[in-house]
């Protein structure tokens, strides 16, 4: 199965994306429903600053708040999350237990769900090391954007692929969800702490074969509101 991550070379745009050039074919990842939820706001997130998989920094107050604050609305869904799997990452793993409160289902903390390892990055300035990015530079002893992409695309599909049933949720991080649109060659940036999407597959769309549904509390904090989501 780890062939179908034999993916073509890095491209980069001239916004400074970097993406991977996808596959001709649909084979990425298996074709199956899936949730994807970010963690909540981390102590790093608060002060602005780059934390990849190498730094295992835990939730803020406000973060936790936020997982509670979806856990209340949650238990709304159309159709429940049937397992839920986590990054080994504490600000992940305390996001996903939060949110099983509404559900009381099987959690497993599953590999290569954790966030980009950013090498010498970690802990610079976040918006400096978007900067870097589009410079098209790498971190140094990190992984690559191409390595990053391709090893979450592994933890996607572990999952995917070992799930007894439909509509498992993954909590991880931003970067996943970057790495999921990078592998097909599209953009999917500016994930808020404890976003929640629903990935359904699509038939009849080449390129990106998702249908991408996000669900957040409403205002007043007691309905789940939902809307589409396209790729860019």
């Amino acid at each position: 199965m780890e062939a179908a991550f034999s993916l073509l070379s890095g491209i980069e745009t001239t916004s400074g994306i970097y993406y991977l050039e996808a596959m001709t074919d649909n084979n990425i990842l298996p074709l199956r429903p899936f949730y994807l939820l970010r963690h909540g706001e981390s102590e790093y997130n608060a002060r602005n600053i780059a934390a990849g998989g190498g730094v295992d920094t835990p939730l803020t107050d406000v973060g936790r708040a936020q997982a509670r604050g979806l856990a209340d609305v949650v238990g709304q869904l159309g159709i429940k999350p049937s397992r839920i799997y986590h990054s080994h990452q504490s600000r992940a793993r305390e996001t996903a237990e939060i949110i099983n409160r509404a559900f009381g289902l099987d959690i497993v903390q599953s590999p290569n769900l954790q966030e980009h390892m950013f090498g010498t990055w970690e802990g610079i300035k976040w918006d400096d090391l978007q900067s870097r990015f589009a410079d098209g530079q790498e971190p140094e002893n990190g992984e690559t954007r191409a390595e990053f992409f391709e090893r979450a695309g592994r933890g996607i599909r572990h999952v995917l692929e070992t799930s007894p049933e439909d509509y498992p949720l993954i909590a991880a991080h931003g970067g996943v969800f970057r790495a999921l649109g990078g592998l097909y060659g599209v953009e999917i940036r500016h994930i808020g702490n404890c976003e929640l999407r629903l990935f359904e597959p699509l038939s009849d769309v080449a390129y990106f074969p998702w249908k991408m549904t996000q669900f957040k509390p409403s205002e007043c904090g007691q309905k789940l509101v939902f809307s589409e989501v396209l790729p860019k």
